[in-house]
């Protein structure tokens, strides 16, 4: 008898498998109330494709890289102002790439060593006033690019300010 017992819980298992055993039954299409709009397949911002470091030149030097920063400011500005915010994710996300390697730019261009805390608090404050716009572009409503225009622009004056070939004291 304990032969027996011992083939019938493996074919017991057996059976459950094959059988669907345990399978949950499949809920039905929800329907959308009749007048109601379905929404949008594919929800996604056209323009808001992730990119990497590898997807943004690196500036040259110093000089290059806050001149890129203008450029980008500007690019954002112009197309926020022209209606066309979404326009603004490429050099939103490019602009945080640079102000991410300003600092170590700053270094490599000669930027005296005593300007190098100005450097880096100038690129977190960039990085702070752009990132207001671009959550505000990223959650569909209108981007306030005046509320944020005189600190940036106050922001970049100091980072023109600072130039690079100066005399670095190395460690």
């Amino acid at each position: 008898m304990t032969t027996h017992v011992r083939w019938l819980v493996p074919a017991v298992v057996v059976v459950g498998l094959v059988s669907g055993c345990g399978e949950q039954p499949k809920k039905p299409a929800q329907t959308q109330p009749a007048g109601a709009v379905a929404p949008e397949k594919d929800a996604h911002d056209a323009d808001d494709i992730a990119i990497t470091d590898a997807d943004v030149e690196k500036p040259a030097d110093y000089a290059d890289a806050v001149k890129r920063i203008k450029t980008y400011r500007d690019t954002i500005r112009d197309n926020v102002a022209a209606g066309r915010p979404t326009k603004a994710h490429r050099p939103l996300d490019e602009l945080d790439i640079v102000l991410n390697w300003l600092p170590g730019i700053a270094r490599d261009s000669g930027v005296a060593r005593e300007k190098w805390e100005g450097v880096n608090t100038g690129a977190q404050e960039l990085r702070e006033l752009f990132n207001k716009v671009h959550a505000q572009i990223d959650a569909k409503e209108e981007p306030d690019y005046k509320a944020v225009a005189e600190p940036v622009d106050k922001v970049i004056e100091r980072l023109e300010a600072i130039s690079g070939g100066g005399s670095e004291s190395k460690q």
